[in-house]
């Protein structure tokens, strides 16, 4: 697969999901999608011609230290032979303390149907780092409208109508 025929996928995808317009993936290998839950932060998504994979990849927020522990500690249990996270990985940047959620997949042979099970396996997994991380932050539910009563049927169910 070429950059042309991840932008094809791509466009299918867009397409099915209802959304029309230009390329979604740029003629650099990158774009960033937003979904309908405004407090789930963006999905960037690139094209890796080396391998012909594509990495999702979103920012959490910024892991403070009161709480870094038991955080990183619920991400290790989580991340135990992948026990919990369909694959998809954590990780804390060294300078800033950054909390991100990235997963890595391969392009060969994959159907739009399963670049949307992809993607909403990864906006699910967003979701839950974002709540086990800011569970306790009231401008959580300020910004969602009451997110813990809206959350819980997403996280088991899709974030993306396909």
């Amino acid at each position: 697969m070429s950059l042309s025929q991840a932008k094809l996928l791509m466009n299918d995808l867009a397409r099915s999901l209802g959304t029309e317009g230009a390329d979604i993936l740029g003629d650099d290998g990158l774009c960033t999608i937003t979904v309908e839950q405004k407090w789930i932060p963006p999905v960037h998504i690139c094209y890796i011609d080396s391998d012909n994979s594509m990495l999702f990849f979103a920012e959490i927020g910024i892991l403070t230290s009161d709480r870094e522990t038991e955080v990183l500690k619920e991400l290790m249990h989580r991340q135990y032979l992948f026990s919990h996270t369909n694959g998809i990985t954590t990780s804390l940047s060294g300078e800033k303390n950054m909390l991100t959620v990235q997963f890595r997949f391969s392009l060969n042979e994959l159907t739009e149907q399963e670049l949307a099970a992809h993607l909403n396996n990864f906006v699910g997994e967003v979701a839950k780092v974002k709540i086990l991380v800011y569970k306790d932050d009231p401008t959580l539910s300020q910004n969602s409208n009451d997110a813990d009563q809206q959350l819980h049927p997403g996280i088991n169910g899709s974030f993306l109508e396909i």
